[in-house]
């Protein structure tokens, strides 16, 4: 390894811990800003379209707000009615869950006799291994000030940012200077391409699902599907594991409300299937390679991103990991670790022999 290829390995390892205590530190100012430029980055050909029939800038934006808004208001509106009778049958709810854990303890001895766990071993501190968790999604669920407040900011944050957009794009084209400004261009269409594919199919999936979802469990004969069915499907929105958390809350629900006892099983096994569905078919025809990020990478991403900033990390990291390949792939220093975190690396024989030549 060559002097220059040293210095390159310790200045990206540098550049890597600076941004990640920078992350950690201001986590409360840096969220609702990268929230706000992705929302500005997905709502502007909304806006374009719409500014060149009102040719009022401010306006425009509004407007273009008020057609991603409108819609996810009145979905949160219908759910909150079924969210509302959850939290009422509370108490209830507790009791059954305790009733359906020992039916499966007792299923499972049954099934392997030397297994030997003890009904009796889930009593204990019931109340706070029970009743506990499902006040925490209630208290999730529901709107805090801290959430509106949040909300209101990345809105004022993304007023601004579409308002201000070219003179960003100019700013930008300046600081790189003339001689760059094809380069940088093509970069920044590349990173609002990828922005907006992503969004955009992501949302897809999203709708898809929660139909799916809402329609499984309604023939399954679950209590509130549409609301489990909804929340599932927004959950898609965490990569790999999002799925599965959306099944494992209507479970949790099923076992204490159910009135046959397959019905739990049931939608374990129509979650299941949804998520092989799901990965397998529907996110890769819709998503497809909007983020070229392999699953080394990805995972990576999710990991640190998630330790950073919790749930906003996660939802964050695949966005995030895309922009920083596509930055990584103009410069001739780092165009090796764009390769490396490539999807489809493994397929690029010798491709890291060419980059050194």
């Amino acid at each position: 390894m060559n002097k220059n290829q040293t210095q390159t390995v310790f200045y990206c390892l540098a550049i890597f811990l600076l941004a990640g205590y920078i992350c950690y530190i201001g986590a409360s100012i840096i969220i609702p800003v990268m929230f706000a430029a992705l929302l500005s980055v997905f709502i502007s050909p909304i806006q374009s379209k719409i500014v060149s029939f009102i040719n009022i800038k401010w306006l425009s934006i509004i407007l273009a707000f008020l057609a991603i808004i409108l819609p996810l208001l009145l979905i949160t509106t219908l759910s909150s009615y079924q969210l509302i009778n959850i939290m009422d049958s509370l108490p209830s709810i507790g009791e059954g869950i305790k009733q359906g854990l020992e039916k499966i303890v007792n299923v499972a001895n049954n099934i392997v006799p030397g297994l030997g766990l003890d009904v009796e071993s889930l009593k204990p501190d019931k109340d706070a291994n029970i009743e506990t968790p499902l006040k925490l999604l209630g208290q999730g669920l529901v709107s805090t000030s801290h959430f509106i407040g949040s909300t209101a900011l990345v809105l004022v944050y993304s007023f601004l940012l579409l308002y201000y957009k070219d003179s960003f794009k100019n700013f930008l084209t300046y600081i790189f200077g003339k001689d760059n400004k094809t380069e940088v261009k093509e970069t920044l269409k590349e990173m609002i391409d990828t922005i907006q594919s992503y969004i955009g199919g992501l949302g897809l999936v999203v709708v898809i699902l929660s139909v799916l979802n809402s329609i499984g469990l309604t023939l399954i004969g679950i209590e509130h599907a549409i609301f489990w069915g909804v929340l599932a499907g927004m959950l898609a929105i965490i990569p790999y594991i999002g799925t599965l958390l959306g099944g494992l809350l209507p479970f949790i629900y099923t076992l204490a409300t159910a009135d046959a006892s397959w019905q739990p099983y049931a939608v374990v096994g129509y979650y299941l299937f949804i998520q092989q569905v799901e990965g397998n078919f529907i996110t890769p025809k819709i998503v497809g390679d909007k983020v070229d990020v392999n699953p080394l990478f990805s995972i990576f991403s999710l990991v640190v991103f998630g330790s950073f900033w919790g749930i906003s990390g996660i939802i964050l990291a695949l966005p995030l990991i895309s922009i920083a390949k596509i930055i990584l792939s103009q410069f001739d220093n780092t165009k090796a670790i764009s390769v490396l975190m490539s999807s489809d690396v493994s397929s690029k024989k010798g491709v890291f022999k060419r980059l050194a030549d």
